[in-house]
């Protein structure tokens, strides 16, 4: 593994549940380097990196990396975006898609136009939600 996208490919992919699961998605990559996986924790998110977290998630990195990584949590911040982040994000593009696409449509425009027709605020959702 050599980059922040396969971290968070490796994470979306890992099968952990729980306080690892969260510890995964919460936890930057950083590098990457002799069999040491440095990831960084925000502040405010150091109560996700227990003993047992830390143990579970370097077992489930082992499956892909071919060992268990020696696993360096650092507080602080990272370049590269966590999972969670992106989930976060891709979630805020979605929404904003859903509700250009609504206020595009010619009809909703018709209704606005020739009715007074109003959008209640937080009222429109992508259709996968």
């Amino acid at each position: 593994m050599g980059d922040a996208e396969q971290w968070l490919d490796l994470v979306a992919r890992s099968g952990l549940s729980g306080p690892s699961r969260q510890l995964a998605a919460n936890a930057a990559f950083v590098s990457h380097h002799d069999g040491v996986l440095r990831l960084a924790l925000a502040p405010g998110f150091e109560y996700l990196r227990s003993e047992r977290s830390v143990g579970e998630l370097a077992q489930a990195l082992a499956q892909s990396l071919g060992s268990v990584p020696k696993l360096l949590i650092e507080t602080g911040s990272a370049e590269a975006e966590t999972l969670h982040e992106r989930a976060h994000r891709q979630q805020g593009e979605r929404q904003n898609a859903a509700e250009e696409t609504f206020m595009n449509d010619p009809n909703v425009q018709q209704l606005i136009q020739q009715h007074g027709a109003r959008v209640v605020p937080d009222s429109i959702r992508p259709y996968n939600e």
